[in-house]
């Protein structure tokens, strides 16, 4: 399918005005094209013996649905998001169903249009269906970040489930979470997720999580490029903060590359026993003292 070739990034944002019109018109233009091509029918240029040869039209709606998806691929790159995709099935759908209801369609073809053109609505119909869960998942994912406890999840399994979306497996992760608050105590959670395949966790990965203190089941965690703060990408005090409670911060911090790298070396002087708690308490305090407040 066309989805398996495209960037899960391309699929997976908001929808922006540029692209989304984009699909909208190529969306058009597929429909005007499938609907004139079933009610021409079947037909050959040149006309062989018993063939019905095609008028001059027909090349011209052969185009609109050639450019259509063409055009929707565009469309979906610049900024269309999933809606633009859908635009391409929902044209031939429309297209297809159009033709199977109007007068003019040759009757032992009409209901063969129509069931056509219901199985192309389908996948429109089904992503415009889950934007209400999408929007809500994103939802619950903001909360737990803005509201949630953090703490550091070690990958203790990870399973694949033999699903793929956009060529991203779908898994099934099981992670020992340590809260940070040094009250709650360790515990284990599970959730399946979609990971990119360039950048598989593995067994033994630490992450940043944030958990619902009411709700253990309900968790996420930071994984893949590209997070950015707004996902919690952690600064300096927080890498000091991970590195203090065993984890190994490789993530950079934009204030200091030096300073990262100075902590990344305390930190493995500190786990291979080179250098006390004490010792590197003390050095990471004086990092911390020439960095401003986050």
């Amino acid at each position: 399918m066309i989805a398996t070739a495209l960037p899960y990034g391309a699929m997976n944002g908001r929808p922006r005005p540029v692209g989304t019109l984009i699909g909208i018109l190529a969306g058009y233009f597929i429909s005007e094209g499938i609907y004139h091509m079933m009610m021409i029918g079947s037909c050959s240029t040149p006309a062989g013996p018993g063939e019905v040869e095609c008028p001059p039209e027909a090349i011209r709606y052969f185009f609109y649905i050639f450019f259509g998806i063409a055009g929707g691929m565009v469309g979906i790159f610049a900024g269309g998001s999933w809606l633009s995709f859908a635009c391409i099935f929902g044209g031939v759908g429309i297209g297809a169903l159009r033709a199977g209801l109007v007068d003019g369609a040759a009757e032992a073809g009409r209901g063969w249009f129509v069931w056509f053109g219901l199985i192309f609505l389908a996948t429109p119909a089904f992503m415009l269906i889950s934007v209400p869960f999408v929007g809500w998942k994103r939802m619950q994912a903001a909360r737990l970040l803005s509201d949630g406890s953090p703490g550091v999840g070690t990958v203790l399994s990870i399973d694949d489930t033999g699903v793929t979306i956009n060529n991203n497996p779908r898994v099934r992760i099981v992670m020992r979470i340590e809260p940070n608050d040094g009250v709650t105590p360790p515990f284990e959670a599970t959730k399946t997720a979609t990971v990119s395949r360039v950048n598989l966790p593995r067994v033994g990965d630490r992450y940043e999580v944030w958990f619902d203190p009411n709700d253990r089941s309900k968790w996420l965690f930071v994984h893949g490029p590209g997070t950015g703060a707004a996902h919690g990408q952690p600064g300096l005090r927080r890498l000091v903060e991970m590195a203090r409670e065993g984890s190994r911060p490789v993530v950079p911090a934009p204030q200091s590359y030096a300073v990262v790298g100075e902590l990344n070396r305390l930190n493995e002087l500190r786990l291979t026993g080179k250098i006390s708690a004490e010792e590197f308490a003390s050095k990471t305090a004086e990092l911390l003292r020439a960095v401003p407040p986050a």
